[in-house]
């Protein structure tokens, strides 16, 4: 066939440019586009992934050194939470008026709508403790508090880390003193929540102030990063130190030895400091991915950036392929790797993640902007 009589020829390079203009555009969306913080998704994907490692992971022996993603991993899913709190209703700017009412608005809508995911996935019964329901609780708290400035919040954070310990510890004590249970099924739902659950928010909601004093700043700020790393690293030390050197100074079976201790999931005051230290400092070096992070580090960013589907769908695996009993790391490794593979894919060809793009519909709908910013719009 002759290039005169047939179409092949002319029809090649539009195809070519079609296929180029389509890879460049997949390209643009797994680095998240010009508006996206990248540093911000890689952190919410490293926070995913270490969730991984604590739930699936074997840390004994040479992989010992996995059990860093025991209870920080969590923590740091909760201070991004936070981060983007800020981010969506204002970031240093924060909305006021009709525009913050419906922010309001779409974060309760989704808060439901995440105590029904938690409540599904929580019917499969995997051991694994769902944070995804005190997620949506500490959505709910924060909701007054969206105007506060930097300095308010990191007041209120500070606040949170010395009285929320000791909320969490006497109040079902004083419970059961006064002849009260503590909750036994969904009825107790508040109470389990804010004070006697496993992320109480009564402690938790200090990550969340300290994101989003973190989010009211200029997220793309070198001096920011700057203070995160050593302001996080300084805490880390402060809380793990002073907790290690005051562990044997109390009686074992007291109070005030329990309240001491820093280890994952203790909800102390000194696991506060040095966890949640901990979780800055990651924050700060995430936000260090300028250009070229946002490159070499895509799959990761990938992976936070649709965090809400691939957790959930981590449980699921667990379920169906009972991976917590597992004795090598080699369900885990897989787990990461078609993780990463499949999140990489998803945000390159289809944007948004499947469950995040739900629960943004179902929010949108639900809560719909003022009617000003549709006629803008």
């Amino acid at each position: 066939m002759t290039f005169d009589d047939g179409a092949p020829a002319p029809d090649a390079p539009a195809t070519s440019h079609g296929i180029a203009a389509a890879l460049r555009r997949a390209g643009t969306r797994l680095r998240g586009g010009p508006g996206r913080v990248a540093g911000l998704d890689v952190a919410r994907g490293l926070a995913v992934i270490g969730m991984f490692t604590a739930h699936v992971g074997v840390v004994e022996g040479p992989t010992a050194w996995l059990a860093v993603a025991d209870g920080r991993s969590s923590i740091l899913f909760a201070l991004v939470a936070g981060v983007s709190l800020a981010v969506v209703t204002g970031g240093p700017r924060p909305m006021t008026g009709d525009a913050l009412v419906h922010a309001r608005a779409r974060l309760l809508v989704r808060a439901v709508l995440l105590l029904a995911l938690v409540g599904l996935l929580d019917l499969l019964g995997t051991r694994v403790l769902l944070i995804l329901g005190f997620y949506a609780a500490c959505f709910v708290i924060a909701l007054p508090f969206l105007r506060w400035g930097p300095r308010r919040l990191a007041l209120a954070a500070a606040v949170v880390a010395v009285v929320g310990p000791l909320l969490a510890y006497w109040v079902p004590e004083l419970l059961g003193l006064a002849g009260l249970r503590p909750p036994r099924d969904g009825s107790g739902a508040l109470t389990d929540f804010v004070v006697t659950g496993h992320y109480p928010a009564a402690v938790w909601m200090a990550y969340v102030f300290a994101g989003m004093a973190v989010g009211r700043c200029d997220l793309r700020s070198a001096r920011l990063r700057g203070w995160l790393v050593r302001g996080g690293l300084a805490a880390t030390a402060v809380g793990y130190l002073a907790s290690s050197s005051l562990v044997g100074v109390f009686d074992g079976g007291s109070a005030a030895a329990y309240l001491v201790r820093a280890e994952p999931h203790d909800n102390t005051f000194f696991e506060v400091v040095g966890s949640g230290g901990f979780a800055l400092t990651v924050l700060g070096l995430c936000l260090y991915a300028g250009r070229i992070g946002s490159v070499v580090l895509a799959p990761l960013a990938a992976v936070g950036s649709m965090a809400l589907t691939v957790y959930s769908l981590q449980i699921v695996a667990i379920w169906r392929w009972d991976l917590l009993d597992s004795t090598t790391n080699g369900p885990l490794v897989a787990m990461i790797l078609v993780t990463l593979a499949a999140a990489s894919a998803w945000r390159a060809f289809l944007g948004r993640g499947p469950f995040e793009r739900v629960v943004g519909a179902v929010a949108l709908r639900t809560a719909p902007p003022p009617t000003a910013d549709r006629a803008a719009t």
